[in-house]
């Protein structure tokens, strides 16, 4: 099913591509291509095909559909002219459908799969400003990603209701990078934000939009502490989780560690 979605969008972009060398500023074939892309990208309305399939796939696939696979995609986007309304429209669907749906989530490739979707509006208002400032905040949320993914793999936790691990160094290293995800300071993830905002007031008058994203950013922000709550305070009901050996406490320090320090260096690039 992935490959026939990906199959279809490539052949409408390169579609495009053929067409738009024949009818040159054809505003149709712009609106086709941007469509494509949406596919691709797995922005609403064209999203429902990745929370399909993320379910049944491996943590180590999920990550790289979630971040790597977008990179062109999200390429291609910042090469063009975005119109107004494309921007207004995805925006608005990816701040508010995906904390919607995920207040009712617990599944946790399901509860990563709508935060990506949710952190495409952040990425699309910064290639609207034709800012690069979006390529290293796409870098950032993929470095922090990786440390979440790797840490919720090692541990074989799916369901946040049900697997509450009770290591205390599990669950210090989970909120940390839940924190982190959420945007709170100090966190590297926040002056990101603080960053895209900052940009977004001085280059544009979007000042709706900008207060859709904020209070989009704060219901996000209020799942990602609850799930981190979770961890400490709710009752183990079962685990999964591998032995808490002095490798396993090695592979998600180096983790965690990578993850902040690699952080710290694309801020300050």
């Amino acid at each position: 099913f992935y490959f026939m979605i990906q199959i279809l969008a490539s052949f409408i972009i390169m579609m495009t591509i053929i067409l738009s060398t024949m009818f040159l500023k054809n505003n149709f074939i712009v609106i086709i291509f941007i469509m494509s892309l949406m596919l691709k990208l797995s922005i609403p309305p064209a999203h429902l095909w990745l929370p399909m399939i993320s379910k049944f796939l491996p943590w180590k696939i999920l990550f790289f559909l979630l971040t790597f696979q977008k990179i062109i995609p999200f390429y291609l986007l910042s090469l063009i002219y975005l119109p107004l309304y494309f921007i207004y429209f995805s925006i608005i669907i990816c701040s508010i459908l995906p904390p919607y749906i995920m207040l009712n989530l617990t599944n946790f490739k399901l509860l990563m799969t709508y935060s990506s979707i949710n952190q495409s509006s952040w990425m699309i208002l910064l290639i609207y400003m034709k800012n690069i400032v979006w390529l290293k905040y796409f870098l950032l949320y993929t470095l922090i990603s990786l440390g979440l993914f790797n840490l919720i793999y090692l541990s074989k936790m799916f369901f946040s209701s049900n697997y509450f691990p009770s290591h205390f160094k599990f669950n210090t290293l989970f909120s940390i990078l839940m924190f982190n995800l959420s945007g709170l300071p100090p966190f590297s993830f926040f002056y990101m934000k603080w960053y895209s905002l900052f940009i977004f007031l001085k280059l544009s008058n979007l000042l709706i939009i900008l207060m859709l994203m904020m209070f989009s950013s704060l219901i996000m922000l209020y799942i990602y502490v609850n799930l981190s709550i979770n961890m400490f305070f709710l009752t183990k009901i079962k685990s999964k989780l591998i032995n808490f050996n002095f490798l396993y406490s090695i592979k998600i320090s180096l983790i965690l560690i990578l993850t902040l320090f690699f952080s710290s260096i694309i801020l300050i690039i």
